[in-house]
């Protein structure tokens, strides 16, 4: 399993870093933070998706039909977070094909998104009109739908990742009045 994770750091220095998985295995990496760092590495020249800010006009796109499904349905439209928008490219960065809510949640929490929230996911073959058919995907399933146009929601983040000609897309809508227990 890809997992991500982020590493603040509060001042000048080096560190090393080492994780173990649940199978014991380990794996270590040194960060170097300040004017002795070296230059990050060039982005891959593959075209997929890897950064919190790629796909942005796919996902303003998702986001305006969204709001013209929730507002013929009758419920206002949503603004964007961009703690929620961060937090959907990690998720569809991972390329999940079914939901992981412990892992969704903590990257919600990661991103700075303390409450409760929604969540879409839909994954295709295919990356031409990704917006559209995503919407689709989610209006013609009920329980996706239900989430599109829960009233209870105040915000909208999403996230599109195109890897290997396959589309990962998910929707984070807020709901202020509820918890997340990995906050």
């Amino acid at each position: 399993m890809l997992t991500f994770w982020v590493a603040v750091a509060k001042a000048e220095g080096t560190a090393e870093i080492t994780a173990f998985n649940s199978a014991g295995e380990r794996g270590s990496m040194t960060l170097t933070v300040g004017s002795a760092a070296p230059a990050a590495p060039e982005a891959p020249a593959s075209g997929d998706s890897i950064g919190l800010t790629d796909n942005l006009e796919i996902r303003q796109e998702m986001i305006r039909l969204i709001n013209q499904t929730r507002k013929a349905n009758g419920v206002s439209e949503l603004p964007i977070n961009e703690a929620l928008m961060n937090a959907a490219q990690i998720c569809s960065n991972r390329r999940y094909t079914w939901h992981h809510a412990p892992e969704e949640s903590q990257a919600a929490v990661d991103a700075g998104y303390p409450y409760g929230f929604g969540s879409n996911l839909t994954v295709f073959t295919g990356t031409a009109d990704a917006a559209q058919r995503t919407i689709n995907n989610w209006i013609n399933s009920p329980g996706h739908f239900e989430t599109i146009i829960d009233p209870r929601c105040d915000c909208i983040g999403v996230g599109v990742t195109q890897h290997d000609g396959i589309t990962y897309c998910y929707m984070f809508v807020g709901i202020p009045n509820s918890v997340n227990f990995y906050a």
